[in-house]
């Protein structure tokens, strides 16, 4: 009779914990659906993000690329929108067109990160499509490898591929290192088994599909955000609206001027950096392809006037041991004189830690003067710059 009874009350728990289930997965199926419906009404797809990703796509070599031969005629960036076109190497361009793989004239390929890319602008007004613009008339050819969100590993395995799968011809590589590679080289990607893989824990593979696909599971993840960050705030969550409106004070471009978060994670990042430029000067060596390295500030950087930075050092002196250019941009946007957040106000996007037309116009400027100094064969006197 015991026995019975202890069955019942086991039986009556579990149906409680099925019927829970049921009911929870009910609800997460319902919320899924409703807002595919929705999303398809209002987007024309089930994925909400779907013209973000138009021609960003995966890659197994290298992690994530631009789609050959696209166009986007609204790419959004804040509260900047612009066109986006893709040549036949999947590399941003001014139209899309065919890029013969082996070159008559002197090529440089750029790559870099989102900087380099020049998000939310035209590619004509970015420094790589100024500088483009100025050498095409010297019968110089450019083309951007650079990509958003863009480390290190990803330059080393990028290039390998363009050079080795590919096999597009190029004469000089330029490396554009940015601050935010160091943080990158840490917490986002590895290379393994010869591929570029991202290290995003499931927390966040979770909550980036419960932003895109679902509205009740989207709202109930905000508000838990929202209790965590009033119960416990972090650093980014103490910022103050001035230094979100300029792109201060941010953990992952602090390791500059910041012992702690150096120690946290910049030392490491510049060793695993290291390791993979190194790779990189190796691979360019084998192929007889020259190399630059270049490095510019954040807004972080620029308000701390952290002039001689980890950043400027760590790299040139890496220059000066294998023979290599350094350009140094942080001059370009720290001066003794000048209010840094007239810089910022000058030269940034706001809210953001990228560059405006203004500050790409600057840039490019600069880079074309260090260039005539470095290849002065590739440069006629009167070379026409963003002047």
């Amino acid at each position: 009779m015991m026995e019975a009874q202890a069955k019942s009350n086991r039986f009556e728990t579990y149906s409680k914990t099925v019927l829970v289930l049921i009911v929870v997965t009910s609800v997460l199926v319902a919320d899924f659906v409703f807002t595919g419906v929705y999303h398809i009404q209002k987007y024309g797809t089930i994925h909400k993000y779907a013209d973000r990703k138009v021609l960003r796509v995966p890659s197994q070599i290298f992690h994530h690329t631009l789609k050959a031969n696209g166009q986007q005629q609204e790419q959004k960036w804040g509260h900047l929108s612009n066109p986006l076109y893709t040549n036949s190497l999947g590399f941003k361009d001014r139209e899309i067109r065919q890029i013969p793989l082996i070159s008559s004239t002197f090529r440089f390929l750029f790559i870099g990160d989102s900087f380099t890319e020049g998000i939310g602008i035209d590619y004509e007004k970015t420094f790589v499509g100024l500088t483009n613009t100025a050498l095409v008339r010297q019968n110089v050819e450019v083309l951007n490898a650079g990509v958003s969100s863009y480390a290190p590993a990803i330059y080393f395995k990028k290039v390998e591929y363009l050079l080795e799968t590919v096999k597009l011809d190029f004469d000089h590589l330029l490396v554009f290192l940015d601050i935010s590679d160091i943080e990158d080289e840490v917490q986002r990607y590895d290379i393994r088994d010869g591929h570029v893989v991202g290290l995003m824990s499931q927390t966040s593979r979770i909550k980036e599909f419960v932003y895109e696909y679902t509205g009740l599971m989207k709202n109930i993840w905000t508000l838990a955000v929202t209790l965590r960050k009033t119960l416990s705030p972090t650093h980014e969550d103490l910022r103050s609206e001035e230094e979100r409106r300029y792109g201060i004070n941010q953990e992952r471009s602090l390791w500059t001027v910041n012992d702690e978060m150096f120690e946290g994670y910049g030392r490491r990042g510049l060793e695993r950096a290291q390791h993979h430029l190194d790779l990189l000067y190796q691979l360019l060596r084998r192929h007889q392809k020259g190399m630059t390295i270049a490095v510019y500030p954040w807004p972080d950087q620029i308000v701390h006037k952290d002039l001689h930075s980890r950043q400027v050092t760590f790299w040139e002196e890496w220059a000066q041991k294998h023979s290599v250019n350094f350009f140094n941009f942080f001059p370009l946007f720290i001066l003794p004189d000048d209010d840094p957040k007239g810089v910022l106000d000058k030269y940034f996007i706001e809210g953001d830690v990228h560059w405006n037309e203004q500050g790409h116009e600057i840039m490019a400027h600069e880079l074309l003067r260090k260039m005539r100094v470095a290849f002065p064969e590739n440069f006629q006197e009167k070379t026409v710059g963003a002047e």
